[in-house]
């Protein structure tokens, strides 16, 4: 079920209440700003509809995200997502950028990462 659409994304509810957050390919044009927003209101559907288990697809995700955001990322961002108690994050991307990420577990109240090139796998692993 589609949740929301906007020109840069687009958020819809899964089975077994997993939230998915795809990005348009319109994200080449988007600021810092319109990035933050975005995440933003992601953080504030997993708060409405509860989804402990998150998918993001970036398959079409073509903005560049300064470095300067990470530090916003983890003052601002996550520990919302940790309060919610968020368990598991799933990220769907080319195959061919597997090399360069690591999957990180959960610990410290902090939720799981992975990434895949496949959304079947991601879900089957967001499901357990």
């Amino acid at each position: 079920m589609t949740l929301y659409s906007h020109s840069l994304y687009q958020f819809t509810l899964l089975d077994n209440n997993i939230l998915k957050n795809e990005w348009k390919e319109k994200t080449e044009t988007m600021t810092l700003e319109d990035f933050q927003e975005a995440v933003q209101n992601h953080a504030g559907f997993v708060i409405e509809h509860r989804c402990l288990n998150l998918l993001v697809d970036t398959r079409n995700f073509k903005y560049t995200i300064p470095e300067e955001n990470n530090e916003w990322t983890e003052k601002e961002l996550n520990p919302r997502y940790h309060k919610l108690g968020v368990k598991k994050f799933a990220f769907i991307m080319p195959a061919e950028y597997l090399a360069y990420v690591k999957d990180t577990p959960a610990k410290d109240g902090k939720f799981a990462s992975r990434y895949f090139a496949d959304e079947n796998e991601a879900v089957a692993w967001l499901s357990e």
